[in-house]
């Protein structure tokens, strides 16, 4: 008797394990069947504003170090670190004593050259005038002649080396070849000014203006030809203080960068206020206008694993994922390819969505309904 009651209720177990089985596909049918709420867009033609933003460095125009071009002791040091100059204003004075007794005997040289030639050629004229007469050969007037011809090359000679003397004389007085900043100063008064040194004696930095550089996308480069052909073309800069700056575009590279499919650019702006440092990071932007297209809000693309997607709203409002090719993104918006003008696409509540889940359009409060919740609420 017991051993049959086991054996029903064995029995009664197993039935109800099976009836569990059969209704739970109906459940995850149920579950999968419920519509998501999400809010739809209807994808329309549209501008896009064009800008191309990027990452740049902020450079000197022009760096030099400056280095002495004689060995000589320094004499004199005519500024202070970090100063200002002007372009042609002293900064070194090397010792110049040995220079400036080579200029002036080089000048002597040529005093004495010059009287010479004068001697030879008042000889020559009395020799011309006694062979006119029959009193000398025509020998004598040749010698003569070559005489201060001689002289007259060794004149050109001295002149020459007297420039020489004096080049190396104005080397003994370092000037700023532009206006700029200085920077540390590696000698003091007494040192020995070296041309080998591997330190310069200080480098010379201009600050007014600038210039900043940057890349561009090979994808931009069209647009960006074509609008620096028709005017110069503005570029904005960040400060640090977070004000806008406008430049112009100076320059492009002449060729793109196969590694990095970029183009160096770079623009030179005004830096009367020293805002821009040289090696100092800031961000550009260059408008190139408006661009049309098929736009989206930004919130309705989804990433996958290999590419960007939308999900499409059917006629039975069931989705389905659709790739689509980002053009250019601005302002929460984006310009994509691979859509057709009046797809109904979901904006929000895509994370919750597969292909072939049915959807329903969530509906907003209005402005009124929310007030009134608001002053509940309060």
């Amino acid at each position: 008797m017991k051993d049959r009651s086991y054996f029903l209720l064995t029995i009664a177990s197993l039935l109800l394990v099976l009836t569990a089985c059969e209704k739970a596909p109906d459940k995850n049918k149920a579950k999968t069947d419920r519509p998501v709420s999400v809010m739809s867009t209807v994808l329309k033609p549209g501008t896009l504003a064009r800008e191309i933003r990027s990452n740049g460095h902020v450079e000197s125009v022009q760096m030099v170090e400056i280095r002495p071009q004689i060995n000589a002791q320094i004499a004199g040091i005519h500024f202070k670190e970090g100063e200002e100059v002007k372009a042609g204003q002293l900064l070194f004075t090397l010792d110049a004593r040995n220079d400036e007794a080579q200029a002036k005997r080089s000048q002597a040289v040529i005093e004495q050259m010059k009287a010479q030639l004068a001697e030879a050629d008042r000889s020559l004229q009395r020799s011309i005038e006694l062979e006119q007469a029959k009193f000398v050969s025509s020998s004598a007037v040749d010698t003569a002649k070559a005489k201060a011809e001689s002289l007259r090359a060794q004149l050109a000679a001295a002149k020459a080396d007297q420039a020489a003397a004096n080049v190396k004389l104005s080397y003994n007085r370092i000037t700023a070849p532009f206006a700029g900043r200085t920077g540390k100063i590696n000698v003091h008064t007494g040192s020995l000014a070296q041309t080998n040194s591997a330190e310069p004696l200080v480098t010379l930095t201009q600050l007014n203006p600038v210039r900043i550089s940057f890349n561009v996308s090979e994808r931009d480069l069209p647009v960006l030809l074509a609008a620096q052909h028709n005017a110069p073309l503005p570029v904005i800069a960040q400060l640090p203080d977070g004000k806008p700056r406008e430049g112009k575009l100076v320059f492009l590279d002449s060729a793109v960068d196969k590694t990095s499919g970029t183009i160096l650019a770079k623009a030179e702006f005004e830096n009367a206020d020293r805002q821009l440092w040289p090696g100092l990071s800031t961000t550009i932007q260059i408008d190139l206008g408006q661009e049309n297209g098929l736009v989206l809000p930004l919130q309705a693309i989804q990433t996958g694993p290999e590419q960007r997607f939308v999900y499409v709203i059917g006629a039975d409002n069931k989705v389905q994922s659709q790739a689509i090719e980002v053009i250019r993104i601005h302002d929460g918006k984006a310009l994509v390819n691979g859509l057709k003008a009046g797809a109904k696409v979901v904006r929000e509540g895509g994370q919750n969505l597969r292909p072939g889940s049915l959807v329903i359009e969530a509906s907003r409060p209005s402005k009124a309904a929310s007030s009134k919740a608001s002053e509940a609420q309060s």
